[in-house]
């Protein structure tokens, strides 16, 4: 599903006006009317109050009223004075319904509002990019709102939230239903915005599909998967299904690359490496026995990889060349093994992801790997993505979308930040919100699936963002399978493993098993 920002949003509203000259009149007759039918529908209101601005929003919500009022619903209007910002089409729409006799409360309070079943923000919509000041009007109005316990629905974006951000501007309505117009606002879904609606619909008021075309940020849902994925091939063998290399493990961590060599099996590849130290070596194969394991010599105290002569090593020891290269997974994070990432990236001509340790180790010079021109995948947590950028935490959270995009364009990789809602930024191919997954996965090893997941994807030839996309939103799939039959905490990694297949078949269909079938029942 496409999705925008406020200033992308307002580009688009543009270009429908100057381009197709479709007038805005017209288009806010459509969202009126296309709002009274959801609100209709949805709440099937008694009596309702619509609290409108003096902008376009409060011109839909004029609109809205207008439909009320003719379809026999008990319509009351309240409006934000500030008659100097007013918009032609809303003092169009107001003369309307002055005309039509649809009542204007001249003042609101505890009393006169839970008289109404049903309160319609339509004070700012995307408009607003200032903060609403505690003393002013309309913060004791959305506070109002807020407090009254009515159902309540927003137009296009709930008063007070920035629609690129998804940050309160002071204070913002809490909605029960949101209805977007012509695309989803980033700030809709993302950290803290989603709080601020619990159900969204997006309609289309008139805009061509054409305008949405340079559009590359899209919010991954089921309808973006189904795009992307491809059957499997009733043919193929396992060396159609590419052949992932896992390089990591440590004597503290063996069962990191357990769980990405598992993951990556589950998502459909054909084969699987692990390149492990000699010390972590029998009980990885004891856990993966379908992988082929690679012993490398350990480091003196025996825990972690010997970088020294690691790469001509590993290269006698690798039977077929890897498709994907996935890195990091329980690697330990000691300085040395920097030289293996960085030479492993130079030697290999392959598609990478790197996770985890290998993002310690490499920290702020990350960026510098962009002269091998490889296809490359990082996948870091909040923690990591503070080191690597040099921010704290804190800074990184405020801002995901615009802290992906940045990393995104200065290393010319494909960032994967989880995390609420993770970001997928890449320069050539936008930035994309995942909808998938959700806290009862905050355990240890998710990453590691989330690793072998996408290397699995890379290893089977999909172009590196769909493998990105596929590999982030069927791991949150699988959670949320698990979400609906366990309590939402203590999902772990081998659930995840346990259910991706099913996750995957969800939106594919298992070619080999209908001809099976239908062979079946022709006999």
């Amino acid at each position: 599903m496409i999705i925008t920002n406020a200033k992308e949003s307002k580009n688009i509203d543009n270009l429908i006006s100057k381009k197709y000259k479709i007038p805005s009149n017209i288009r806010m007759e459509i969202a009126g009317l296309e709002a009274f039918k959801l609100i209709n529908s949805y709440f099937k209101p008694k009596r309702s109050l619509i609290i409108i601005g003096t902008g376009n929003n409060g011109g839909d919500g004029l609109v809205l009223a207008r439909y009320m009022f003719i379809n026999n619903i008990s319509c009351d209007i309240f409006m934000m004075e500030n008659s100097k910002k007013a918009s032609v089409d809303f003092k169009n729409n107001k003369k309307i319904a002055e005309k039509l006799n649809i009542n204007f409360v001249k003042s609101l309070n505890k009393n006169k509002i839970s008289r109404y079943d049903l309160i319609v923000d339509a004070i700012f919509g995307i408009g607003l990019n200032r903060d609403i000041q505690v003393k002013s009007p309309i913060y004791k109005i959305i506070k109002l709102i807020n407090e009254s316990k009515k159902n309540i629905c927003s137009l296009d974006c709930p008063s007070g939230l920035c629609s690129t951000t998804g940050k309160t501007l002071g204070i913002s309505v809490l909605a029960k239903l949101t209805i977007t117009f012509d695309s989803l606002k980033t700030g809709l879904v993302i950290d803290p915005g989603y709080k601020c609606s619990k159900n969204i619909h997006v309609v289309n008021i008139g805009a061509p599909n054409e305008v949405f075309k340079k559009i590359k940020n899209t919010y991954l849902d089921d309808g973006e998967i189904k795009k992307i994925i491809k059957p499997r091939s009733m043919s193929g063998n396992k060396g159609t299904f590419g052949h992932t290399l896992i390089i990591g493990g440590c004597k503290e961590m063996p069962g990191a690359v357990i769980i990405a060599a598992l993951s990556a099996y589950k998502a459909g590849c054909g084969l699987v490496t692990i390149c492990v130290p000699k010390a972590i070596s029998r009980i990885v194969k004891s856990k993966v026995p379908e992988a082929i394991v690679i012993e490398m010599d350990v480091s003196d105290d025996g825990c972690y990889f010997n970088h020294i002569n690691f790469i001509e090593s590993l290269k006698n020891k690798l039977r077929k060349k890897p498709s994907a290269i996935v890195i990091g997974p329980g690697m330990g994070n000691k300085t040395y093994l920097k030289e293996i990432i960085v030479k492993t990236i130079k030697e290999f001509n392959s598609k990478f992801v790197l996770d985890a340790d290998a993002l310690n180790c490499l920290n702020k010079s990350i960026k510098d790997l962009s002269q091998y021109k490889r296809d490359m995948v990082i996948t870091p947590h909040p923690g990591e993505m503070a080191s690597v950028t040099g921010k704290t935490i804190r800074g990184i959270q405020e801002n995901r979308i615009q802290n992906a995009e940045l990393l995104a364009k200065k290393s010319n990789m494909i960032i994967v930040l989880k995390g609420f809602r993770t970001i997928i930024s890449s320069v050539k191919d936008g930035t994309h919100i995942n909808s998938s997954g959700s806290s009862a996965m905050a355990t240890g090893g998710m990453g590691d699936s989330l690793s072998g997941i996408i290397g699995s994807f890379l290893a089977q030839n999909y172009e590196t963002i769909d493998a990105t996309k596929l590999g982030v939103f069927l791991h949150g799939k699988s959670g949320d399978m698990l979400l609906k039959k366990k309590h939402d905490r203590g999902i772990l990694a081998r659930d995840i493993i346990r259910v991706l297949p099913e996750a995957i078949n969800f939106f594919v269909k298992n070619s080999v098993l209908e001809v099976r079938n239908y062979i079946k029942n022709e006999n």
